[in-house]
C-alpha cells in the first residue's frame, strides 16, 4: 500500500508547525452534462462551459479565507487516471459514479438522500434506479470485485456502502478513489486496502456542478424528473461559506447557474434532464 502514496499526492503545506488546510473544486460541469445528464455537447459548447468555470472561480475565491489553500482540479485527467488505475488487478470494478469512471463493469447507482423538511441524510438508491438491495443482490455473481468512486471527505458513507457489499457477501479487493482527506484515507485503510490519487488535509471539498446548480443533494422523484437541493440553500453547512458571506455567494451560485441554462437552451439543449430544484426547509 506504500506505493498509493506516491500517486499525485499533495501533501498539506505546513507554515511553522501549522498545517494549511485546503479548499477544493473540482471542475465537473462538462463531465457531468455529458455522462451524468447524457448531453453530447460540440467543443465550442465545451469551450464556453469551462471558461465560465474558471470566470466563477475568479469570482468565488474572494469569499474563501486567505489562511486557506485554494486548489482547482480539471477532472478529466482524473478520470483518464482513475480509469487506468482500476483495472491494474483484473478484478471487476463496480463503481459509485459515472462522472469519473465511464469503463466499470457494474455501477452502484447509490447516494446520500436528504431530506428537505428536517435535513436527515441516508444511504439510498439513486432517484430513478431499483432499489438499493436489488442492485447490491444482482452483482452477488461477482466472488471478488474492486470498488471506485470520485472520492471520501471523512469516509464514513463509502465503509457504509463497503459493509453493505460484503454482508451480502462479496469480497472487496481494493478501493480506488479519484480524491480523498488524509483523514478518510487513514480510517478506510485500517479496514481495507484503499488506493487515493489525491490526498488533502481538507478545509472543504465542493464539485463544481453543486455550485452552478445542475446537481446537489438528492431528494427523490416526482414522476419523471429528478429532485434535489441546490447548495445556495444551506452554504455555511454544505459548502463551509461564512454565514456574512452566504447572501453573496449564493447569488453568485445563481448568477452563474442563470448563465448555464441560457446557454443550453440557446443551443437547444433541453434543460429539464436536469431536474427540479426544491427549498430546504430544514436547520441550517
Amino acid at each position: 500500500m506504500e506505493e498509493k502514496n506516491k500517486i499525485n499526492e499533495v501533501e498539506a503545506k505546513v507554515q511553522g508547525s501549522a498545517v494549511v488546510f485546503t479548499y477544493l473544486v473540482t471542475k465537473d460541469i462538462v463531465e457531468t452534462l455529458e455522462r451524468k445528464l447524457g448531453y453530447s455537447l460540440d467543443r465550442e459548447i465545451k469551450e464556453e462551459v469551462r471558461d465560465l468555470e474558471n470566470r466563477f472561480l475568479y469570482d468565488f475565491w474572494q469569499y474563501i479565507p486567505e489562511n486557506l489553500d485554494k486548489v482547482a482540479v480539471n477532472a478529466n485527467p482524473v478520470s483518464a487516471q482513475l480509469e487506468t488505475m482500476v483495472r491494474r488487478n483484473g478484478f471487476p470494478v463496480i463503481s459509485l459514479d459515472r462522472v469519473y469512471l465511464t469503463n466499470a463493469d457494474e455501477y452502484l447507482e447509490v447516494t446520500r438522500i436528504t431530506d428537505p423538511k428536517t435535513g436527515e441524510v441516508k444511504v439510498s438508491e439513486r432517484p430513478g434506479n431499483r432499489p438499493l438491495d436489488e442492485q447490491i443482490s444482482s452483482l452477488r455473481k461477482y466472488e471478488k470485485i474492486v470498488l471506485a468512486d470520485v472520492g471520501a471527505f471523512e469516509g464514513g458513507t463509502l465503509l457504509e456502502i463497503s459493509e453493505m457489499l460484503e454482508n451480502s457477501g462479496l469480497d472487496i479487493e481494493e478501493i480506488y478513489l479519484g480524491f480523498s482527506s488524509n483523514k478518510a484515507n487513514r480510517r478506510i485503510n485500517n479496514n481495507r486496502k484503499l488506493t487515493a490519487l489525491n490526498l488533502f488535509d481538507f478545509y472543504e471539498w465542493i464539485e463544481m456542478r453543486d455550485f452552478f446548480g445542475i446537481d446537489g443533494r438528492n431528494v427523490g422523484m416526482d414522476s419523471d424528473t429528478r429532485l434535489y437541493i441546490p447548495y445556495w440553500e444551506n452554504l455555511p453547512k454544505w459548502a463551509s461559506i461564512s454565514k456574512e458571506k452566504e447572501r453573496e455567494v449564493a447569488e453568485l451560485c445563481k448568477d452563474y447557474n442563470g448563465i448555464l441554462l441560457g446557454l443550453l437552451k440557446q443551443e437547444e439543449y433541453d434543460v429539464r434532464k436536469i431536474g427540479r430544484m426544491i427549498k430546504y426547509e430544514g436547520g441550517k
